[in-house]
């Protein structure tokens, strides 16, 4: 069960933004930004699972494994039309969102919000992001390159058939993939988020097992790609 990770609070006063956010009246403060969702294709009544894939270090290698022949079918933009969130209709159960990484993490409540509907459409969610191993807070940390740890909702415990440790705290996830745990856990929704911890800044074939695992718990078909000589992996081929 999780406790409400993933909740933005904009500061009360501007004194706590960067001085970056200084400036003029037409400078956007944290509030201001706003999202559209527009549908390629027909909206679905309902989607069996949505994938909510959030982290730099996780897009390419998801696109590689899941999207290679998928549509893009919606997708989240704003003000100015940049894409700060594709979905892709990997099959006719399963719906991936791809979350960008220039989004700034203060838009994370709004974006949620702009997806609502989509989420409360969905009979189960699955989030997938990641943090550096040196944001782990445990007394035992595993002696691997890296791991998992899951945390879900009260109605989300076989949302997926991978049972991983749950989080530890005092462990914080954030972003927009705790934000949509936290609105499903508020909703009463089936919700269960991955937390990959990586001990390098790059995925190699070793630190990527575990998200080949996850995959292959899910719904979906792992697409039979080659990763040897992408730009993403900086050291090491991985095959599938």
């Amino acid at each position: 069960m999780v406790s409400f990770f993933g909740e933005v609070v904009f500061p009360v006063s501007r004194a706590f933004w960067d001085g970056d956010d200084e400036g003029g009246p037409s400078e956007r403060t944290g509030n201001q930004l706003e999202f559209s969702l527009r549908w390629l294709k027909e909206k679905p009544v309902r989607i069996e699972t949505l994938i909510v894939v959030e982290g730099k270090m996780l897009l390419d290698f998801t696109r590689e494994c899941l999207c290679q022949n998928a549509e893009e079918v919606c997708l989240v933009e704003d003000e100015n039309k940049t894409k700060v969130c594709i979905i892709y209709q990997i099959n006719d159960e399963v719906y991936l969102c791809i979350v960008s990484p220039q989004l700034d993490i203060k838009f994370s409540g709004k974006l949620v919000d702009k997806m609502s509907e989509i989420l409360t459409n969905s009979n189960s969610t699955i989030c997938v992001t990641c943090h550096h191993v040196s944001q782990f807070k445990c007394k035992n940390i595993p002696a691997t390159p890296s791991f998992l740890r899951m945390l879900a909702t009260k109605s989300g415990e076989n949302v997926c058939s991978l049972k991983e440790p749950l989080l530890e705290q005092p462990n914080i996830v954030h972003g927009v993939a705790a934000g949509v745990l936290s609105y499903a856990e508020f909703m009463e929704l089936p919700a269960v988020l991955y937390v990959l911890y990586i001990d390098n800044f790059v995925l190699d074939s070793v630190s990527a097992e575990p998200l080949l695992k996850l995959f292959t718990a899910m719904n979906c078909t792992l697409r039979n790609v080659s990763f040897g000589g992408k730009n993403f992996f900086s050291k090491g081929n991985l095959y599938i």
